[in-house]
């Protein structure tokens, strides 16, 4: 609990007050020494105004000490204590499962703390205002996510490239794989997309470093493409910057959200420079479910539903135009596919 200090103004109360408190202190050889000199000097100081700090945590100026006949209200009291408390929740190790305190003006500690934290879990806070899924809508979603994810297993690699997005789980889920050894270089790619254009003032690249650098991967093994606006920019872009550097790309691993991993398979095949027989790309994400997604810095499942048909439909389109391979859509993903245009959803 952190309480802010108030000035509590009373000429004749503050020199009654101090010089009992004074008193006591030195009859109980509370302070001795060099502490002396320094408690006459402070008192001698407040004595010229009369003015006094006054906190609720404090253990000897918590409050007026007033007689019973004068008893101030709660209302009164409460004008001059403001306090801010913030609450942490945990939950995991255990031994921080409660915290408890009290907010009467005249008592000033709460009661035991502790606790047992348990085996850990979620705490969720749900807004009225946050859509969820019904039954059948959560099963054609999650024939979508299905569909999208690749699941693809992790292998030693050149290069980890995180591309850029407004979820930044991304880079967490990058640094990660550095740090477990997965490979010896870190590349963020990304100025602006769709999710992030007019929302960041950074470039995508910039936000992920921030994120890189406080789990502790070092600034010298992070590269940066601050350029890419698309999926086939992240691609190119990204093979230019290694080339420009030297660093080989046989083996890469690349990072996107979970429902991009297909597409982002796809866009690599086509638009990565070098595809010779020892090119090879290992897509991953995020390690989650479907239901795990909606968050408040990326959207509710509402927005991930759109998202998913928006990635659907640059699948099937997008190998026309040049941008990715071909990719067999499955009958039940375009079913939800349909199934979820017929209940009014719009494909972002």
């Amino acid at each position: 609990m952190l309480t802010t200090l108030t000035k509590f103004q009373s000429r004749i109360w503050f020199i009654q007050e101090m010089s009992r408190i004074f008193a006591q202190v030195c009859v109980r050889n509370e302070f001795k020494g060099s502490l002396l000199p320094g408690l006459k000097r402070n008192l001698a100081a407040q004595r010229k105004t009369g003015i006094m700090n006054v906190s609720t945590s404090s253990a000897w100026c918590a409050k007026p000490r007033i007689s019973k006949k004068k008893e101030l209200s709660e209302k009164k009291l409460t004008r001059h204590f403001v306090d801010h408390r913030n609450v942490k929740l945990l939950a995991g190790a255990g031994g921080k499962g409660a915290c408890t305190f009290h907010s009467e003006p005249r008592k000033e500690w709460g009661g035991p703390d502790g606790g047992n934290g348990g085996d850990g879990g979620n705490i969720i806070i749900k807004d009225q205002h946050v859509r969820g899924m019904d039954n059948e809508s959560e099963k054609w979603a999650r024939i979508l996510w299905d569909y999208l994810c690749l699941h693809h297993s992790l292998e030693k690699s050149d290069v980890i490239i995180g591309l850029g997005c407004h979820d930044v789980r991304v880079a967490e889920r990058s640094a990660a794989l550095f740090l477990e050894g997965w490979a010896p270089w870190l590349l963020f790619t990304g100025y602006q997309g769709n999710q992030t254009a007019g929302v960041w003032s950074r470039p995508e690249a910039d936000v992920f470093l921030d994120v890189a650098l406080r789990m502790g991967v070092p600034r010298g093994n992070i590269l940066l493409e601050t350029e890419a606006t698309n999926t086939g920019d992240n691609i190119c872009f990204s093979y230019r910057l290694l080339k420009e550097r030297n660093i080989p790309a046989n083996r890469v691993i690349l990072v996107q959200q979970p429902f991009m991993e297909r597409r982002v398979s796809a866009t690599f095949l086509r638009q990565w420079p070098d595809q010779g027989e020892h090119t090879h790309a290992i897509v991953t994400s995020p390690q989650m479910g479907i239901s795990a997604y909606p968050h408040p810095t990326v959207g509710t499942a509402t927005d991930l539903i759109t998202y998913m048909l928006g990635v659907l439909e640059r699948i099937r389109d997008y190998p026309q135009k040049g941008f990715q391979v071909e990719q067999e859509i499955t009958p039940s993903a375009l079913s939800a596919y349909h199934w979820f245009l017929q209940a009014g959803y719009i494909p972002k």
